[in-house]
């Protein structure tokens, strides 16, 4: 029976490996966005507005926040999904939990960590680019913007950790 069950762990972790393109993919998307986001703060080529809103789309549905007049109705629809617990949209969430399946209870435990941990730095980051926009008008203000500026830098650094992890998990390169 530890036979056909090693086997069939085995198997499984092949597919993931073979498969794990599918899984970065989101990350990779998340850490662009992100970084699109921070180049906007950097050299003011977008309004905070537009900032948010593109940090916000990097976060793959982990966290609610209250919807903009101009966010989109798809937005809106994953904002009621994600506050009624009907399902778990958190794309962050399904790669860890896919990830960790056969893994040991360290990465386990690793992968719940940083989870929460780039969960809490979206929120975070979410506020503070929220404050930043109501301060500013809209308008990106070098001297409101550090705060923000920072704690994007911090988000970026763990979604970078967030794809190093499921490379590990998964050994790949």
């Amino acid at each position: 029976m530890a036979g056909v069950l090693d086997g069939t762990v085995a198997w499984w972790k092949g597919r993931q490996r073979a498969n794990s393109a599918k899984l970065i993919a989101p990350i990779k998307v998340a850490q662009q966005r992100l970084e699109a986001a921070s180049a906007m703060l950097a050299d003011g080529s977008g309004s905070m507005l537009e900032v948010l809103q593109l940090v916000r789309a990097s976060s793959l549905n982990c966290y609610v926040f209250e919807a903009l007049p101009t966010d989109t109705l798809e937005t809106v629809a994953s904002l009621m999904a994600q506050s009624s617990k009907i399902s778990d949209p958190c794309t962050f969430r399904i790669i860890v939990k896919n990830v960790v399946d056969f893994a040991s209870e360290d990465d386990k435990e690793r992968g719940a960590q940083l989870l929460n941990s780039l969960i809490l730095s979206y929120q975070k980051l979410d506020s503070e680019l929220e404050a930043a926009a109501l301060e500013s008008g809209g308008a990106a203000d070098p001297a409101v913007t550090g705060k923000a500026a920072q704690q994007l830098a911090a988000t970026l650094q763990l979604a970078y950790g967030m794809e190093g992890f499921v490379k590990e998990v998964l050994q790949v390169a």
